[in-house]
Order: structure tokens, then C-alpha cells, then sequence
């Protein structure tokens, strides 16, 4: 049986000392320089205006099956799906927020404080006070921003190629082409995950698998490279087995999983 993980989440600090966050109780205060970092259940959160002399940077690091929620001094809020890392100023400046993200997280931004700024390597996202999902995982062929609500500008190729979003709009920036492409979504297929949920619509095989590979923890080998393209739908509760949407995904086509310890064999069907 694959189930899915634990929230064994680490917290590194301005000097390097790496915290795990599932060994603290909930209410305690971890204080880095003058920082106060409260830990709430499965969360944690900073005080606003902390004065510091130095910009303090932390890092949540979530592991494959893990996610974590955490409110910025600036009151902003972010979710941080599975193997995902997020590095942040401790106590923002005046003038701009800016946050590194590699992996995915939903970002809910608090307006009137500055720009906001999310970097990823690819693409840049730059905001004021907006609701938007960032998936920037380095092994898959693009990078998504979704804006659910206010608005944004995605930046990439060094600032060159730049789009402003409205609510509804999906910016992906294909890392091998050098493209940048917006079209219409529906945002709730990105930003489930965060209310418990996987939802895949016309979505290859592949990308669904490396999704949920990332939650409950397996490595998957395909039989052949057809099958890796084919496209299915399906929704599943991210706390519930993992078989029953396999089962659902064997239905109607010539696709076989085998479950064999942590790894999914996908075979067709001889």
C-alpha cells in the first residue's frame, strides 16, 4: 500500500541551523536576532514590523509527501505543496517583498505594503495584493503562474518578455522553447491541492504521476513512452489511497499500474 506522507518540514534560520519543525509543539517561539517565530499547528507565522539591523533570511524546505502553510511579517499567506522551498526576508523593507520559491505554493498577498515578488528562475511574478498559484518545479517542462484574483505581471528571459494577468488567465513559460503563452483556465484545477484535493483534466499521464509522486512518495516507471502521453481525468482526495483513482484511470483503457513496494509499474494492456 502507497500512502501519502508526513509533514516532516525544516525551517533553516539566518545562521544556517536547521530546524524540524514536527519536533516542536505548537505555541512555542523560535527567536533568531530579535525575530520572533511563532509555530502554530502545522504552520508558522512572524510578527509584522520586527525591527532587525540585518535582512534575515529564512527557508521552509517541505519533503515529498509533506505541505505547509506559513504567514509572512507582512501578513501575507502562502501554501507550500509537497518538495517544495521557500526562502523570504524574516522582516520585510519598506519598499519591496521578495520571496524565492522553487516547487509550488498559492500565494495569498497582503496589498498597500510595497511590491511583491516572487522569483523562480524562470519567471518572476510581481504584484501588489492578489491571489495566485506559482508551480515552478525544476523537473517539469514549464513554469505556471495562475492568477485567481487581482492582478499580476509575469516577467521572464531577464525581464524581456513581460504579461499582465487577469483573474482567470494561466501564464506558462516553456523552459526548452523560450515561449511564453497565457490562456484562459480554471483556476480551481490549480489551486485544489491546497483545499485537500488532486484534480486532473485531459492531463498526461506523465504530469499526473509526477504530481503524485511528489505526495505519496514512489517513484514510477513507464513501460513505454506512449503511455506517458496519454491524456485522463480524475479527482482524488490527497488524504485518502492512492488505488481508487488508479483503479478509475485502468476503466476505459488498455493501462495497467502494478504496485510493487514504493514504485508504480504503468504497463499497457497485452
Amino acid at each position: 500500500m502507497i500512502a501519502w506522507g508526513s509533514n516532516s518540514v525544516r525551517l533553516i534560520i539566518s545562521d544556517g541551523t536547521e530546524i524540524n519543525l514536527a519536533s516542536k509543539e505548537p505555541g512555542q517561539t523560535i527567536v533568531d536576532k530579535g525575530v520572533n517565530v511563532q509555530l502554530n499547528k502545522e504552520s508558522l507565522s512572524y510578527e509584522e514590523n520586527q525591527l532587525t539591523k540585518d535582512t534575515l533570511y529564512h527557508t521552509v524546505e517541505v519533503p515529498r509527501g509533506g505541505e505547509y502553510h506559513l504567514t509572512l511579517s507582512d501578513g501575507s499567506q502562502v501554501w507550500l505543496n509537497a518538495e517544495s522551498r521557500l526562502t523570504y526576508p524574516a522582516a520585510f523593507g519598506a519598499s519591496e517583498r521578495r520571496v524565492r520559491l522553487e516547487g509550488e505554493a498559492y500565494f495569498e498577498v497582503e496589498s498597500g505594503k510595497g511590491r511583491f515578488v516572487v522569483e523562480t528562475g524562470d519567471m518572476n511574478v510581481r504584484v501588489l495584493g492578489t491571489a495566485f498559484n506559482v508551480n515552478a518545479y525544476k523537473n517539469e517542462a514549464a513554469t505556471r503562474t495562475t492568477l485567481v484574483h487581482g492582478k499580476v505581471e509575469v516577467m521572464t528571459g531577464g525581464d524581456e518578455l513581460q504579461q499582465v494577468l487577469v483573474p482567470g488567465e494561466q501564464a506558462i513559460f516553456d523552459r526548452e522553447s523560450g515561449q511564453l503563452e497565457v490562456k484562459q483556465v480554471n483556476t480551481d484545477f490549480y489551486t485544489r491541492w491546497i483545499k485537500g484535493q488532486f484534480v486532473f483534466r485531459d492531463t498526461p499521464l506523465r504530469d499526473i504521476m509526477r504530481t503524485l509522486a511528489r505526495w505519496y512518495d514512489f517513484q514510477v516507471k513507464f513501460e513505454s513512452e506512449e503511455l506517458k502521453k496519454l491524456e485522463l481525468s480524475g479527482t482524488l482526495d490527497k488524504y485518502s489511497d492512492i488505488q481508487p483513482l488508479l483503479r478509475l484511470f485502468e476503466l476505459g483503457t488498455d493501462v495497467k499500474f502494478e504496485i510493487q513496494n514504493k514504485v508504480i509499474y504503468v504497463r499497457k494492456v497485452k
